[in-house]
């Protein structure tokens, strides 16, 4: 599977900070992910885009943090020619 099936919005890669369901003084931190917001109450999270990447979904009230947001794919380029 991957992250698309999960869920149809844009991705971003980004970091993430979750806290310890066991110990919420702890923090867990993944520096660099593919993220989705959604579906609602959740964020979605690959260590990757291919086919095999480990695809996790966490409740938002485990989100501590998402930063260094930059959004991957986009609109189609569109060629010089069409003009």
């Amino acid at each position: 599977m991957d992250i698309t099936t999960v869920n149809d919005r844009h991705l971003y890669q980004g970091r993430v900070v979750l806290r310890d369901p066991e110990d919420p003084t702890a923090r867990s931190e993944m520096p660099v992910r593919i993220v989705r917001f959604g579906p609602p109450g959740w964020l979605t999270v690959a260590d990757g885009l291919t086919d095999d990447a480990d695809i996790e979904l966490y409740p938002t009230s485990r989100v501590l943090a998402v930063s260094a947001l930059r959004e991957l794919g986009g609109a189609p380029l569109r060629s010089s020619a069409e003009h």
